[in-house]
Parts: structure tokens; sequence; C-alpha cells
């Protein structure tokens, strides 16, 4: 067995390889091999370092306004780069344990830091393709650095092997290096290039012809009826029996998420409203969407230690239509109140969630002003109106509230329901429970119109939507997963023909005061929605 080499021996062979050179040498080499214990002290904090990198360029490409924000850009990369140091020293303590036990320590090096440095470009290309819909090449641009940190990265992994197989048993690589990280980022960047780089947004597709129909389409849309529990009204049971129903199993999902999926006829990896709220680290004046890899810190622990602030989820985060969207830019005077992700569009009237619930005290009051904004709204005429009633959620827990808020959604369905009778309009109630307590609970879209009698069918969230558009006289898209479903609606109100696409949902996008939302967020606090 020849004798172990020394220090020298060790870094004379290492660079002989190809291993070192001077500047690596200096850096990297002699902490590594100076003391056992730190051995991936450096390849830890280029790993916080590349993962911050990856995250702020992930986000800078799908947020407009991050990248002129220094402080936002600080912001996240400082949080992100503490918090990835923990991941980062536990996979250190991971593959210590490996070299400790390597033979062959050259290719195990390599191969954990090739593993390191495609981390980072794994990290920052499924960060940036899912946070943003459409990319420009100046995205590309963050490859730049994100590939230095990589190499950086790798090559300090790979020392770091290598001083701790050489520290536990003496041992050096056999073969030469072969340059095989700068093969590797030059790689990681071309695979960059052809995933992102085709990631556009569908050209703006021009307004579908429509030809509207004589009488208005409204949507009562009511969060938290329990019409499959025990609690449930048999006043409203018996209202919406009268009606053409379709059904689908529940879902236990947030507010913003179900409701979206019903008003864009798409679901959350679409539209992507998934949650009630962005995110805003501390230091921060923008909010934002946590970036693949990032949510453990950004949505659970910081704002556990108070180091990341809730931001309100807002429309800026939908990238779909909604019905009345469409429906506006088709040409028909459109109506939304109190519908969540809601913001402003051409065409349309629109009053936002945040501005019916920060002047409510509770679900009942929530309702009536929803209500008493849509019926002064309706006088001015609307051919699609919608409200969204979320008292029933709310007061959920409290039976006095929730008692006064059924009665309350019975009166105004009561009163549309007569209106529908009356050939005035096509009421659609749109019945969902975002937090549904029986077991097999049902959504449900309720139909009262002209000579439709009551019938019961299965349909998919997905279809609400394009039904709406169509009894409106607006043709469906093709692209939506959903269809429309004319047996629910008077014969031959429904419109037959189709478009291919409504198009992206392109609007400029603003952030709200984090006074402002730290307001909404106390708000939705105080209202139960978070916790």
């Amino acid at each position: 067995m020849s004798a172990r080499p020394t220090l020298e021996q060790a870094r004379s062979r290492l660079r002989e390889l190809g291993y070192l050179d001077a500047g690596v040498d200096r850096l990297l080499f002699g902490p590594v091999f100076r003391g056992r214990g730190g051995a991936f002290l450096p390849a830890v904090l280029l790993a916080g370092l590349g993962g911050a990198l990856a995250a702020v360029a992930a986000v800078e490409a799908s947020e407009p306004g991050f990248g002129a924000s220094p402080a936002s850009i600080a912001a996240l990369l400082v949080h992100v780069f503490v918090a990835d140091l923990v991941p980062a020293g536990l996979i250190a303590l991971a593959v210590g344990a490996v070299a400790d036990r390597s033979r062959r320590p050259g290719a195990a090096a390599t191969a954990a830091g090739l593993a390191a440095g495609a981390a980072v470009f794994v990290l920052w290309i499924v960060g940036a393709y899912g946070l943003a819909h459409e990319l420009s090449p100046r995205s590309l641009l963050w490859g730049i650095p994100v590939a230095a940190a990589a190499l950086f990265l790798a090559a300090a992994v790979r020392l770091g092997f290598l001083a701790r197989a050489f520290a536990r048993s003496g041992s050096l690589p056999g073969r030469a290096a072969r340059r095989v990280f700068a093969g590797a980022a030059v790689l990681g960047l071309a695979t960059a290039a052809l995933l992102l780089l085709p990631r556009r947004e569908p050209p703006a597709s021009e307004a579908p012809h429509v030809a509207p129909r004589r009488i208005p389409v409204v949507v009562l849309a009511v969060d938290g009826l329990d019409l499959d529990g025990p609690g449930r009204s048999d006043e409203i049971a018996r209202r919406l029996g009268s009606g053409a129903t379709g059904w689908w199993p529940a879902e236990r999902l947030s507010p913003p998420e179900i409701w979206t999926d019903l008003a864009t006829g798409a679901a959350a990896s679409a539209h992507g409203v998934r949650a009630l709220a962005r995110v805003r680290p501390l230091g921060s004046p923008l909010a934002l969407r946590p970036p693949f890899g990032t949510a453990w810190y950004l949505r659970f622990a910081g704002p556990a230690v108070g180091l990341v602030a809730n931001a309100p989820v807002s429309e800026a985060d939908r990238l779909r239509l909604d019905f009345w969207e469409v429906a506006a830019s088709a040409g028909i005077r459109s109506l939304s109140v109190g519908w969540w992700a809601a913001g402003p569009w051409p065409g349309a009237t629109v009053v936002e969630n945040r501005s019916i619930l920060e002047r409510a005290s509770g679900g009942p009051e929530a309702d009536a002003i929803a209500l008493g904004i849509f019926e002064a709204e309706m006088a001015k005429g609307y051919g699609v109106a919608t409200v969204y009633l979320p008292g029933c959620d709310i007061a959920r827990d409290d039976a006095k509230a929730r008692a006064s808020a059924v009665a309350g959604v019975a009166a105004a369905l009561e009163s549309w329901a007569a209106r529908a009778a009356a050939g005035e309009c096509a009421l659609v109630v749109l019945a969902a429970d975002s937090h549904p307590r029986a077991a097999g609970a049902l959504g449900r879209m309720v139909v009262f119109d002209t000579g439709v009698s009551p019938r019961t069918l299965r349909m998919r969230p997905d279809d609400a939507a394009p039904s709406i558009l169509a009894r409106a006289g607006v043709p469906p898209a093709r692209d939506l997963p959903g269809a429309a479903l004319a047996a629910l609606f008077a014969p031959g109100s429904i419109e037959t023909a189709t478009v291919a696409t409504y198009g992206p949902r392109s609007v400029p996008r603003t952030s709200a005061k984090p006074e402002s939302d730290r307001e909404y967020l106390e708000k939705l606090r105080s209202l139960g929605y978070l916790q």
C-alpha cells in the first residue's frame, strides 16, 4: 500500500490533473484542505448564492417592474440566499458522508459537482417557466450570472468532496478533469434557450363576433351554501330544485382558486390564481409569487418568523380572461361585483372584492354591500352581470350570522328567479363551497331560463364560463377545456359558433402599496380567510 501523500503532494497532483488553477487554488483549495470540517463551507455559500440568483432571475422574468426595483431584487436575493444555506448545509453533510467512504473520489466528486451545478440551472429554468407566461430574450441575460454561480458551485463541491476523501483515506483522483463543468454550463445555457425562448403568449385575438341576446345573463355566485350538509337551507334547496342543474364533485381549495376556475373556464395551472395571497419579503416594496424551490421559505418558514409578509391576491396574478372580460371585449356591456382576483377592464364595470370586504364587518354585511351595489348598477343596463356573495362562507362557524347570510341569499335568489320567470333575464346561480363539510359535497350551476324545466346533469367547473358566454351570444373558445351546456338553457338560446381562442389577458400590472395590502390582509384575517 503506497504511503499517504502530503498536502503539498496532493496539491501538486490535483493541479497536474487539471483540478486546480491558480485562481481556484487561491480561493478554494487553501480553505478546503486546511480543515476537514470546513471542506464544504465554500460550496454551501455558493449554493445559497446560486439559488438566490436563480430565484431573482425567475421572478424578474415574470413580474413587471421587479427588475426596475433594486430594493426588491436585493431583498429577495438576501432572503433566498440565507434561507438556502439551510438545505445546502444538510445536503453538504450527506455528500460529505459519501466522500468519507469513497475510494474513487475523482468520478464521484465530478458527479457531485455536476449535480450541484445542474440544480442551479433547474431552479432558474423551472422557476422562470412556471412563473412567466411569456419570456423575452432578455431573460437569457440572467444566464450569465446563473452560469457563473453554477460553475463556481460545481468546482467548490468537487474540491470539497476531494478534500473530505483525502482527509479520510488519503485518496486522490487518478484521471484528468477535462473541463467538464464548462461543457455542462454551455449545455445548461443551451437548454435554457430551447425551453425559455419559445415561451410566448399567443397574439391577442380579434374580438369574437357576437349575436347579442334580447335579455341579459345574470350570474349569482354564492360561496358556502353547504347544500349537502345537515345545515342546508330547505328554502334555498327547494328554489334551486326548480331550475336546471349541472353538478360536479366539490374540492377543498382556496376561494380565489375555486372561483377563478369558474370565472375563466380554465384550471389554476393556466389562470395562475392558486392561493389567497402573494408574498412580500422584508425590505421589498413589491409583492411576488414564490419561484420554484422557494415556497418552503417564502410561504411557510419566512412568515412564521416574521421575515416575510403575505400580500393579497389580485388581478395581477390572473393570466386568463374572466367571462365578463370576454363579454366586454366582444362589445357586451358587463358588470362584475365582488369577485376574487378581479380588476379594471375596458368596457366592464368592475367592483373589486377588496372594496367590498374592507367595508364589511362580517358575512351578512359583505353580501348586503355587494347586493346593494349590484342592484343599483343593474338599473343602468348590462348584457352580462355577476355578483359574488361570500357571506355564508365567512359566517360558516357563527350560526346566527350564517342564518342571516342565508336569509339574504334566499331573498336575492327569489327576486332574480322571479325576474327570470318573467323573461327579464336568464339567471345562472353558481353555488360552490370553498370549505365543504359533507362527504360527497357537490358544486352546482343552476339555470333559470324561459321554457326550461327542472333537470339534472353532470358537468365540469370548466363548463360554467363558456356556458354563460354562449347564452349571452359570445362564441365559446375552442382552447378552453370546457364546453357550453345547451341542455341547461332555453332551446335555441346558446351560441353554437366557436372561436379558436379569446387570447391572453394582457393589461399593465401594478402592485398595491404595502400599507394598503396590510390593511386588506388584516380584514381577510378578521373574516376568517387567513390564520
